[in-house]
């Protein structure tokens, strides 16, 4: 197939969740021999084009990572003059980059759409931090909330599929935008169970000065809506029954607020917050954790890293919110608690930490559901699955 896919950013951009699953879908599809051409936001070097066997990708618009109008535009006039030579079978649009096509776009192509959250949902995760900063940005999203409507609605109702990463989000889909169930399928993110397996992570307790202490460990970008500040809270209570060291692995706009709180609990020998981490170290940091714990505030798709530390074999505590049940089943593969409940976040930690047979049962069982339904694997062939359906209802 000859596949034109449109995304907002790609790794170059940021290394958040949607650029690394347009990554690794694009790789799982030129594996499978299938040509693919992306259009993507402007690049943050200025960049026009990257040429790669089986792969180019064209970088577009007046701003890095942001939709304008002159994105949209210049997508499509693009879009046009790539057609034309490649002759696309279906187009993939990841979110809302496809709007240009189908706003200005005459051809008629088979189209999916792959949803990773919503407007809505952007504004119920900015009130769940309830703080003024996240009032404010709730209140901007609420405002423009009309242009993404409008945004969403155009792409929707053109998709001949729209692919959600979450059962949950696939409801709300339904919900929000009255979109009929049988012109949506659920396909997780899927985690490349080679590398996300148990591996040893001695070499790495030496580089972060952990001995014997249990260690409890959360990934993602540092951002308030991560909940990240429950667990620097939660740290003085499990301290009072166990030798802990809580590793923090990210970077963001919050990480100076966070360090600021340990500093003032006094716990700045027992947080470590060690920043950016390699692609190729990350495994080992999962591995290191005895719990892996992420009280996220925001209603996300289906956040990488519960599905990462599940396949690495940790035990995972983690909210209930977004698609996050959809990969985990509370008390037999993980435990879910009530977003930014910090008794029920310490009393779950304090669990399994006591339980070690438990703990070790959990990770098991999570190592398997992810090898079953949430592979790397799984996923590509999911959706190619999904275009074929397209392309062969569209004849």
């Amino acid at each position: 197939m000859n596949i034109c896919m449109f995304a907002k950013g790609l790794p170059v951009h940021i290394t958040g969740g949607m650029e690394l699953h347009v990554k690794m879908l694009v790789d799982g599809l030129i594996k499978r021999g299938h040509e693919v051409a992306i259009i993507t936001t402007k690049h943050p070097g200025g960049i026009k084009i990257e040429e790669h066997e089986m792969l180019n990708i064209y970088y577009v618009g007046n701003k890095p990572l942001t939709y304008t109008k002159k994105f949209y535009k210049d997508s499509a006039k693009l879009f046009e003059q790539l057609d034309y030579i490649m002759n696309f079978d279906v187009v993939h649009s990841q979110s809302g980059s496809g709007f240009g096509f189908t706003k200005f776009s005459q051809r008629k192509i088979p189209f999916v759409t792959t949803l990773h959250g919503t407007a809505k949902n952007e504004i119920k995760s900015s009130l769940n931090t309830k703080t003024i900063r996240g009032s404010l940005r709730a209140l901007h999203l609420f405002v423009n909330d009309g242009i993404h409507s409008k945004i969403a609605n155009e792409i929707l109702t053109k998709s001949d599929k729209i692919i959600s990463v979450s059962n949950e989000l696939n409801e709300d889909v339904q919900k929000q935008y009255n979109i009929p169930s049988g012109n949506l399928v659920t396909i997780p993110n899927g985690i490349d169970i080679d590398r996300f397996k148990l591996i040893s992570a001695e070499d790495l307790k030496e580089k972060l000065n952990i001995k014997t202490e249990t260690v409890i460990l959360s990934v993602g970008r540092i951002d308030e809506q991560k909940g990240f500040q429950l667990l620097i809270k939660a740290l003085p209570k499990i301290l009072d029954k166990f030798d802990v060291k809580l590793v923090i692995v990210g970077t963001g706009p919050y990480l100076r607020s966070l360090k600021s709180m340990a500093e003032k609990r006094g716990l700045q020998d027992r947080v470590v917050f060690a920043g950016r981490v390699s692609d190729e170290d990350l495994p080992k940091y999962y591995n290191l954790a005895d719990v892996f714990a992420f009280p996220t505030l925001r209603l996300e798709g289906l956040p990488y890293v519960i599905p990462e530390a599940m396949s690495c074999g940790r035990p995972v505590i983690s909210s209930r919110i977004g698609g996050i049940p959809t990969a985990i089943e509370s008390g037999r593969d993980g435990i879910l608690i009530e977003p930014g409940n910090l008794e029920e976040l310490t009393k779950n930690i304090l669990y399994l930490l006591g339980d070690e047979e438990f703990a070790k049962e959990l990770g098991m069982k999570a190592r398997e559901k992810v090898v079953r339904e949430f592979s790397l694997d799984k996923m590509v062939e999911d959706t190619i699955k999904v275009y074929e359906d397209v392309i062969n209802n569209s004849v």
